[in-house]
């Protein structure tokens, strides 16, 4: 369950509403018509995600914040709509009390703390819905996906394995499994869209993640995002 969830659930709130509520103080000189209907767009997200707390069973998780990045395209069906796809990575350090069972019970008879850093990786179905045809815009944004992340715990013994490379000839190298998982997820997000000229633009949104675990359920992640990309 975790710890932070009514916290987050005010913050996504408040900041939801503020976002929105920045409409009003937009010069109708800087809403002048965009030209992004019909066409395509490429951009580099860099997203702050918020540390967050865990703990199921006896287990209790800390991940600390941390800055990431991806790739991301879509298409304009016209000035209000636009569809497309996003892929985003990460690495947060993290501190974790585990829960351990000495004699086999199904029991948790103590802890083992450890820490680390965990992998993550985001893909992302999007649709994002421009509330003004000017070229700086409101908007809101929503998206499903998969969600992998591994926390580099191992899971087994060092595995040794050896090869013919084509180019670089026989090759031994050894690989630790590790706990990791690919899960379903979805998002919402609520930004601002900034045209600057007819080619480049700027977004920053507040955004947040909604991940389904097998064993830990439903979990959420928040943060903000600011997006830089071009139209052609």
């Amino acid at each position: 369950m975790r710890v932070t969830a009514g916290h987050r659930t005010l913050t996504m709130v408040l900041a939801l509403g503020s976002i929105l509520g920045m409409t009003a103080w937009i010069p109708r000189a800087a809403a002048a018509e965009s030209e992004r209907a019909g066409k395509w767009q490429g951009s580099i997200p860099l997203t702050f995600t918020s540390g967050s707390s865990y703990n199921s069973d006896g287990t209790s998780v800390d991940v600390n914040d941390d800055l990431g990045w991806g790739f991301g395209f879509g298409y304009h069906l016209d000035d209000r709509f636009m569809v497309g796809a996003d892929f985003t990575w990460l690495d947060a350090n993290y501190s974790a009390s585990v829960a351990t069972d000495i004699n086999n019970d199904q029991v948790p008879d103590s802890t083992v703390d450890v820490a680390g850093t965990l992998d993550a990786a985001n893909f992302q179905l999007v649709g994002q819905y421009n509330i003004l045809k000017g070229r700086i815009t409101p908007f809101l944004r929503a998206s499903f996906g998969w969600t992998w992340i591994d926390s580099n715990i191992p899971s087994g013994l060092p595995q040794t394995g050896c090869w013919w490379d084509p180019w670089y000839g026989y090759i031994c190298n050894t690989f630790q499994p590790t706990f990791e998982d690919t899960s379903f997820a979805y998002g919402a997000a609520a930004g601002v869209r900034a045209e600057l000229g007819e080619k480049f633009f700027l977004e920053g949104s507040y955004n947040v993640l909604w991940v389904d675990f097998d064993k830990a359920g439903t979990q959420s992640f928040d943060g903000i995002r600011l997006n830089a990309g071009w139209v052609f």
